[in-house]
């Protein structure tokens, strides 16, 4: 409830109220379904471990331990939400999905706009691979072995965190990441909304009004005035475009992408493609077709489920694990 209140005060509408309310009821029942009960008996849930603070806000993240012998291969979740909803709660399920192939799961929450406008996303989601990086080896970990993972906004954050660990870059948050020297063995990115500016993109056919409303909304939220015309200040925003203006050779880890081809932001996997094609940087595309956003949720999909197994070969290729369960 103190959650809901919170949103209440920070002016958020009563759309994304309901639209998080009903995501944390969701991932409420999910529990009592008989696959997650198996997932997570074979799991260790170690809940809010705080990673950084900000003022009096205390950043925490879940860690999801496979119970068989370590160390274990290790993968950081960045929910999706449009950078305004979701938890670690609500996207346990699809952590446990990671967990259940032999990965040790660290389950990020970050502030969300409005009430913490960007860069106060991607400074969390940088500050959490610092602390996943120093201790995750505590947890039966392998600190050399640590991949990126996360849906819509989250993709754009891990592709942030991807491009900071592996490029020197101007934001002082960034650069310890950068000296730090531990890079990324890979990243997944699903439904990626990998530029979050120039929304009027979106004002095409083929989306519908609905969908060009949310996109702008979630960039207004998070840019604030900036999101029609952002400055240099804001390109951690855009991570794609960042990409866009790399010259080769390219400095990137393995990359999966994932969209389904009725996905507005489709288009955004598609242009990440391309331009990791020019590059020469190892990439592994997947689209699907008649699918919407953030389909890879729906479990009992059929393109769901080749959606899973396609991102299960590609860490078996790139950062495989002993598998417990299924």
């Amino acid at each position: 409830m103190r959650r809901w209140l919170d949103m209440i005060a920070a002016r958020q509408s009563v759309r994304r109220i309901a639209v998080d309310a009903g995501m944390h009821a969701a991932a409420s029942l999910v529990d009592f379904l008989p696959r997650m009960k198996q997932r997570m008996a074979a799991t260790r849930l170690i809940e809010d471990l705080e990673y950084a603070r900000h003022g009096g806000h205390r950043l925490r993240l879940d860690i999801l331990q496979p119970k068989a012998p370590g160390p274990h291969p290790v993968l950081m979740y960045l929910h999706g939400g449009a950078f305004a909803v979701g938890s670690k709660r609500t996207h346990r399920a699809l952590a446990a999905a990671y967990a259940a192939q032999g990965y040790l799961v660290c389950n990020v929450d970050y502030r969300l706009a409005p009430q913490y406008a960007f860069p106060a996303a991607i400074e969390d989601a940088c500050a959490a691979w610092l602390w996943v990086t120093e201790h995750a080896g505590s947890y039966g970990g392998d600190r050399h072995r640590i991949a990126l993972a996360g849906e819509s906004a989250g993709a754009n954050l891990a592709l942030s965190v991807v491009l900071v660990c592996c490029t020197p870059r101007p934001e002082s948050f960034a650069a310890p990441l950068f000296e730090h020297g531990v890079r990324p063995v890979a990243a997944l990115l699903y439904c990626g909304f990998l530029q979050t500016s120039r929304p009027a993109r979106y004002q095409r056919t083929g989306v519908s009004e609905l969908a060009a409303r949310i996109a702008k909304d979630a960039a207004r939220s998070y840019l604030g005035p900036s999101a029609d015309d952002p400055g240099q200040e804001h390109a951690l925003a855009d991570p794609l475009c960042i990409v866009e203006a790399m010259q080769a050779p390219s400095r990137l880890p393995p990359l999966f992408i994932a969209a389904g081809l009725n996905d507005p932001v489709a288009a955004d996997s598609q242009r990440l493609e391309r331009e990791l094609m020019r590059l020469e940087s190892p990439c592994s595309a997947h689209y699907y077709a008649g699918e919407p956003h953030a389909f890879h949720v729906m479990f009992w999909r059929e393109n769901a489920i080749r959606c899973w197994r396609d991102s299960f070969e590609f860490l078996r290729r790139h950062l495989p694990a002993k598998v417990t369960h299924s």
